[in-house]
């Protein structure tokens, strides 16, 4: 075993003396930091000076694993967990049955139950499915956004709509991985559902778009200090984006919003996106960028590690491309990756043959060049669709 930790590391840990009595302190570190994502809820009861080690606020714990190749890949998925729970306030919809002896309908109202949402999380590594545990009395916000700050070690759910109500809300929860403890963070100034969200640098979320509680796209944004855990408006986008797709792109860490429709375009997705960059506080358009007018870039598309102004979209059939004459003004590449199976959620591929069934789930390894489709099976409690995902190292 290779003994890397410094001595300044082994320094910031002082405090977790005695971590394997008889080892100093860089070595006992190195034993520790190698046992697997999946035992250390188990260390954290073996001593006190243990769980103060992995619980480290810094993450400091989560680095030193990915120093030394030790991390683990973890997909989290915002799901519907099956059977949905009865509405306490139902939805109603109205239908138009057809009256055999009338030409015109009756109006009858068919009522729905409100699905509850659940965090789950795949381990790539060892092919193991959990769910995440909420805290008691309350529940994960329908179709919020599920976002994370790799470095920080930590997950955030933001906005969607509330279970009880099932209004837009400003909510704004953040699990610390290292501590596996939620907190509420501070609300966002508007509330908003189906946005576009993204991490940018270290300790930065940004928002923008979506819609509020009269299904109006909205042009606003917000960005928030996850250490301050403070939110502020940054100046709006120059178009109402509802359904569009976050990103952070580039090297000095911007923040690209794509597609969305407007109020009076619903189902009709824009070509354009919009970037904003923090450092001139500006937004600017990139035109011709999403040429599927009828899809929502929405767990279609993810950002290429490789490369700062590349795009991926991950394409099925059914899916037609409009191709556009002018192609100048684009900013960005936009790369189609031919998907195995009718499925949704970007770079992990999801299918089942009906609802209720297990499913498969196909993940993409990319090599130098060209990725490869490898299956991941899907137990029949994990099945359903996800609304938004966010992978992490830990």
């Amino acid at each position: 075993m290779s003994m890397q930790v410094s001595k300044k590391k082994a320094g910031d840990f002082q405090t977790c003396h005695d971590l394997i009595p008889g080892l100093p302190s860089e070595l006992a570190i190195e034993c520790l930091i190698r046992v697997p994502y999946q035992f250390q809820p188990a260390m954290k009861s073996v001593c006190r000076s243990w769980r103060t080690f992995i619980s480290c606020s810094d993450s400091s714990f989560i680095q030193e694993r990915r120093r030394c190749g030790k991390a683990e890949l973890l997909l989290c998925l915002v799901q519907p967990l099956s059977p949905p729970i009865p509405a306490s306030k139902p939805v109603v919809e109205t239908l138009m049955v057809a009256d055999e002896n009338k030409s015109d309908g009756v109006s009858q109202p068919r009522v729905f139950c409100t699905p509850r949402f659940g965090l789950s999380v795949y381990n790539v590594a060892m092919s193991t499915w959990h769910r995440v545990a909420f805290p008691e009395g309350e529940q994960i916000p329908l179709f919020c956004e599920c976002v994370v700050l790799k470095d920080a070690g930590k997950i955030l759910l933001i906005g969607g709509w509330d279970p009880e109500t099932l209004q837009p809300t400003r909510d704004v929860y953040v699990l610390e991985f290292s501590g596996r403890k939620w907190r509420r963070g501070a609300p966002m100034k508007e509330s908003r559902s189906f946005f576009a969200c993204a991490s940018v640098g270290s300790m930065k979320v940004f928002v923008a778009g979506g819609h509020d509680d009269q299904k109006n796209a909205l042009r606003s944004a917000e960005v928030y200090d996850v250490e301050k855990d403070e939110w502020s408006t940054i100046p709006p986008m120059t178009e109402g984006r509802d359904e569009c797709q976050g990103f952070a792109i580039g090297t000095d860490q911007r923040f690209c919003v794509l597609s969305g429709y407007g109020t009076e375009s619903q189902g009709r997705f824009r070509s354009d996106g919009e970037i904003y960059d923090p450092a001139t506080t500006s937004w600017s358009k990139i035109e011709n960028i999403w040429r599927f007018p009828d899809t929502s870039p929405r767990g279609r598309t993810a950002g290429d590690f490789r490369s700062s102004s590349r795009l991926w979209c991950f394409t099925d059939t059914e899916l037609q491309m409009e191709t556009e004459d002018d192609l100048r003004n684009w900013t960005l590449d936009l790369e189609t990756i031919q998907l195995p199976m009718k499925t949704v959620s970007s770079d992990f591929a999801r299918g089942r043959e009906s609802e209720g069934e297990e499913g498969v789930m196909m993940k993409m390894t990319m090599g130098k060049k060209i990725g490869k489709w490898n299956d991941v099976h899907i137990p029949l409690d994990f099945s359903t669709l996800p609304f938004s995902h966010a992978s992490i190292y830990v």
